[in-house]
């Protein structure tokens, strides 16, 4: 019967008290075969019972409606909830608003209005005009960011270690077909929403939209599991990557972006169920979230540029640099990230609250004293993008050009650096905002002096388009290409993040523009060699995951995997439910092979651990005369005992044999393809139906 090894990582199930499951882990593979079947035996009794089965038809006439729009509900109610606990924590490190203390002081100090409401935290406590309160100010601005990070990870570390880290490397490895027990729990979700809070309002360069999409998918997993059509793992699986895409579409309020977000980089295969799943979510998360319209916008655009002409199309070439500079950016920060991330698991591992504390009193000081350092990134991020003009009350316009490009020279590279050190430290912590706000930095920077070359040559040839014009280069537009450019350095997305740029700004005549920021970005990235931070961490975690946008070169088969290795299986007859128990107790699988006999190793099919150890529990159950000596059968045919009266359990229909096999020729880049078109996670290798062995 041992013919081979252990072969796939699985949970299992309850099971009688002569019958031991197999050991459960955080990480196991999904059955796809027992899930479609376990779908399928749903759809008959449903089909016997004359019940309808609307939740199979299009969304828009379905539960999957009903499902996506709670999921859409309550992703904008928690983006509601987080926008207010963010900016009060963000707020309260500056100073406080006298007769509404959750306001910071753009909402305490109306236009036009005096500000004797709001006070800092020196003028609080020694009084408007005493000498110390700058240093006082200081000292309670380092002090509120290092408490509210520590805040975040004790929150972590007491009730859901899970809810530390972006997450969407582990959402797209748990979407792909892989399950993490209580990663996308109850626990899970509302410690992250909250820690998260104060993580991106203490000051520390990571961002909200890699939380928000894990947070995004807890939401879909748990309104998933509220309703019994959506038990199969691959609709649940659709429904977590709707609301991955919706916590997206909430972090930076673009519905569209987070719609192809999902499908760029969440879901490995086109499904246009879970496709219009997302857009369902993600169009009710922003409709509901800028209806609450907590800073009286008015508007869904966060960052609503409106320029005073167009870019001209001798500033290609400028847009195409910033696009290679940004690339390079972005790869730089892979890699050293990469390497603090190493040194602060081999030497930081048991110091992760000292850790969070330090880097958060750092950052704390460097943002009170560098220019434009002390309010959030997502601020800094919309300043970047507009526009000087005569009556603007943006802080980058207030002083002259050469005082703000060493301002913002010297914002973007003390920003870099903690960003660096920041990402990877044991809270929640995205990576997009941060990555969008220092490449608008460096952009604007940029532009600027771009704009002071046009100046000093306004006559020369190269300018001509500017005649007439009394401002030709506009600085925000390059902050544009800038964080974009930067963004795609580091984390590689394309598609989805032009879509994101244009509904964050609503300027549709900067597409072109950022595409090419963005084409050149990924560009130069690939050509050093170096990949995205998703990838990286999936490696360097050693996630399950197998990215279906690579492409590998590989020239041995099947047999050269499988050669060398031992696979465990079962036998049509002849087993007992104690020979069961014991594989049970050694190894922890989802299922086996079954095989004729051990002579004849003709595959019967596949035996999953769930219906193996349910079809015993029903057994046992219904007959006390079930025990460990009851031999067990997966075939039909006579019984194996001259006694008549020795009971056989029949396990036939535990069987599973729909099986994808492949010959022991077949190339491994055929396998590759089929794991990758098909959503697969395991391929029998058979000679002429033989067994032969099993890859995953």
């Amino acid at each position: 019967m041992e013919r081979l090894n252990n072969h796939n990582q699985g949970n299992g199930n309850a099971v009688p008290e002569f019958v031991s499951a197999p050991p459960e882990g955080d990480w196991a593979t999904i059955d796809w075969i027992t899930s479609h079947s376990e779908a399928e035996e749903r759809d008959a009794l449903r089909r016997r019972h004359g019940l309808s089965n609307l939740d199979e038809g299009s969304p828009f006439y379905s539960k999957g409606f009903i499902v996506a729009l709670l999921v859409g509900l309550a992703l904008g109610a928690v983006g509601v909830f987080s926008d207010a606990c963010t900016h009060w924590v963000s707020s309260f490190r500056s100073g406080i608003c006298a007769n509404f203390f959750w306001l910071g002081v753009n909402m305490c100090c109306v236009e036009g209005a005096s500000c004797d409401g709001y006070y800092s935290w020196g003028e609080f406590l020694l009084g408007r005009d005493n000498l110390v309160v700058k240093f006082v100010d200081f000292i309670m601005y380092v002090l509120f960011s290092t408490v509210a990070a520590v805040t975040a990870t004790f929150l972590c570390q007491t009730y859901s270690p899970y809810a530390a880290g972006g997450g969407i490397a582990e959402v797209k490895t748990i979407v792909s077909g892989h399950h993490v027990r209580r990663y996308l729990g109850g626990w899970t979700f509302i410690t992250k929403t909250i820690s998260m809070c104060f993580s991106t309002g203490s000051g520390l360069v990571v961002g909200k939209e890699g939380p928000f999409v894990h947070i995004g998918a807890c939401v879909g997993g748990l309104i998933a599991n509220l309703f019994p059509s959506y038990q199969q793992e691959l609709k649940r699986r659709e429904m977590i990557s709707a609301g991955a895409g919706a916590g997206m579409a909430v972090a930076f309020g673009a519905p569209v972006g987070g719609v192809i977000f999902a499908l760029e980089e969440v879901s490995g295969v086109y499904n246009f169920k879970a496709l219009m799943a997302t857009l369902i979510a993600a169009v009710t998360a922003v409709l509901f979230q800028s209806r609450i319209d907590l800073w009286h916008t008015g508007q869904i655009v966060q960052f609503s540029v409106n320029y005073r002409h167009n870019w001209h199309f001798f500033e290609l070439p400028m847009f195409a640099l910033i696009g290679i500079f940004g690339g390079f950016l972005g790869s730089a920060f892979n890699i050293l990230n990469l390497r603090v991330g190493r040194w602060r698991k081999a030497n930081l591992k048991h110091w992760r609250l000292v850790e969070v504390a330090v880097v958060a009193f750092v950052t704390g000081m460097i943002n009170f004293v560098i220019p434009y350092g002390s309010g959030s990134l997502l601020e800094l991020l919309g300043d970047c993008f507009q526009d000087c003009t005569p009556d603007s009350t943006v802080e980058l316009c207030e002083k002259g050009e050469f005082i703000t490009f060493i301002s913002l020279l010297v914002t973007a590279t003390s920003k870099y650096v903690l960003f660096i050190i920041s990402v990877g430290i044991y809270l929640p912590a995205g990576m997009l905002v941060p990555s969008l706000t220092i490449g608008a930095l460096f952009g604007r920077a940029y532009g600027m002096m771009f704009r002071t070359v046009q100046e000093y040559f306004p006559s020369s040839y190269l300018f001509a388009e500017c005649v007439d014009q009394d401002i030709c280069v506009i600085p925000g537009v390059y902050a544009i290409v800038g964080a974009a450019s930067l963004l795609t350095g580091v984390t590689r997305m394309t598609i989805c993040l032009a879509i994101i740029m244009f509904e964050l700004t609503g300027s549709l005549e900067s597409m072109v523009p950022v595409i090419i920021g963005i084409l050149c970005a990924k560009a130069a990235g690939e050509a050093l060699g170096v990949e995205g931070t998703y990838e990286i961490g999936i490696e360097e975690n050693k996630l399950p995951y197998l990215d279906p946008k690579k492409e590998f070169h590989l020239d041995f088969c099947a047999e050269d995997i499988y050669g060398a290795k031992k696979f465990t299986v079962l036998t049509s007859y002849g087993l007992t439910i104690q020979n069961i128990n014991d594989l049970f107790q050694k190894m922890a699988v989802t299922g086996f092979p079954v095989i004729e006999s051990p002579e004849d190793a003709t595959l019967l099919g596949y035996a999953p651990t769930k219906k193996l150890v349910r079809a015993i529990q029903l057994a046992a159950s219904s007959n006390s005369n079930v025990n460990l000596n009851t031999y067990v059968r997966f075939k039909k045919h006579p019984s194996i005992s001259a006694d008549p009266n020795l009971l056989e359990l029949d396990l036939t229909d535990v069987l599973e044999s729909c099986l994808l096999q492949v010959e022991p020729e077949c190339s491994v880049k055929k396998m590759l393809y089929l794991f990758k078109a098909l959503g697969t996670h395991h391929i029998v290798v058979t000679r002429h139906s033989k067994f032969e062995g099993f890859v995953k």
